[in-house]
């Protein structure tokens, strides 16, 4: 989500996280030191230069090895869905738009946050919030469907997900869908808000759906820390890691990381932050929307994140664990 002036909500999400987490120390899933790639590994930019838009990387390796990342950027004025591909995990280039009017004229105007699945070599997915005015941002989530990762994408009529009213609370707007395989069916964590500007509650919630990925059940507030924009990813040892960003110390905001034997938790977060905003010349305003991958040779992870300089644009970063 774009809106500028989110700190009371990062606030408001570090008290709810540390709630929803275990207060017993686990393993940690993931390095506890970062180092950042030297400046943005991957740049979409509009009006000659002036402004950027590539946001919420969503970065994984397809069939036949190659890098890929789909992300928020711009398809005729519209917040859209476009595909990068990557030489390496600091090289990137554009291909294109998946999800924009360019391609489905007629379909849900804005969208974000998309999350990519891959349920066969050809049934590809993409969840993503969706709306029709960034001024009053009413998002619901969306599926789109393709026989292949380039598409062509047919994007679901309705959404599978829908804001309102939802296990006891007045949801405003929901986003920052993570599908991921557990039991032999799938699970679904996102975000709800109960307001825009003026947000005083923030809630994880979880469906479940067989693995067709359409029809979502059991909508329930879960403790899953993906709060502020974060995701869920399945680590190669068969648990899950969550990433998230909220408050860290001295107000800064960081990027946190928690640990979990199923996606559903309990959750135990890692002590520290994993980055906290640089405040240099890339990471002005804030840094939002992490998500994790693994290599899928060695089973390195790979921290992926935005950067927001909210006059000139947002840009994608990457951090690698410290050697």
């Amino acid at each position: 989500m774009r809106p500028e002036g989110r700190k009371p909500v990062r606030a408001l999400l570090t008290g709810l996280a540390l709630a929803a987490l275990g207060a017993t120390p686990a393993s940690a899933c993931l390095p506890s030191d970062w180092v950042r790639h030297d400046g943005p590994v991957f740049r979409d930019k509009l009006f000659f230069g002036l402004y950027e838009a590539a946001s919420d990387p969503h970065v994984f390796a397809t069939d036949d090895g190659r890098l890929a990342m789909i992300y928020s950027g711009d398809d005729e004025d519209h917040s859209s869905i476009k595909l990068a591909f990557g030489t390496d995990w600091d090289s990137w280039e554009e291909w294109g738009v998946l999800l924009g009017p360019s391609q489905q004229p007629g379909a849900i105007a804005e969208k974000e946050t998309a999350f990519y699945h891959r349920a066969s070599a050809t049934d590809h997915r993409i969840y993503f919030i969706g709306y029709e005015d960034g001024a009053t941002y009413r998002s619901d989530i969306y599926l789109a469907r393709a026989e292949a990762l380039t598409g062509p994408w047919t994007i679901l009529p309705e959404p599978v997900l829908r804001r309102g009213e939802t296990d006891g609370h007045d949801v405003y707007l929901i986003t920052s869908p993570s599908v991921v395989e557990w039991e032999g069916g799938l699970v679904m964590a996102y975000l709800g808000w109960n307001g825009l500007q003026n947000v005083t509650a923030v809630w994880s919630f979880a469906a479940t759906s067989s693995p067709d990925g359409v029809a979502w059940e059991g909508v329930r507030q879960a403790d899953v820390p993906i709060g502020m924009e974060g995701q869920i990813t399945a680590r190669p040892d068969g648990g899950f890691v969550a990433v998230a960003t909220r408050e860290a110390a001295e107000g800064r905001e960081g990027i946190f990381a928690a640990c979990a034997d199923t996606p559903l938790g309990p959750w135990t977060e890692m002590p520290e932050a994993l980055l906290t905003l640089a405040g240099d010349a890339w990471e002005v305003d804030e840094i939002i929307a992490p998500s994790t991958t693994y290599d899928p040779e060695t089973g390195d992870p790979y921290l992926f994140y935005t950067s927001a300089e909210h006059s000139k644009g947002w840009r994608v970063m990457l951090a690698r664990p410290a050697e």
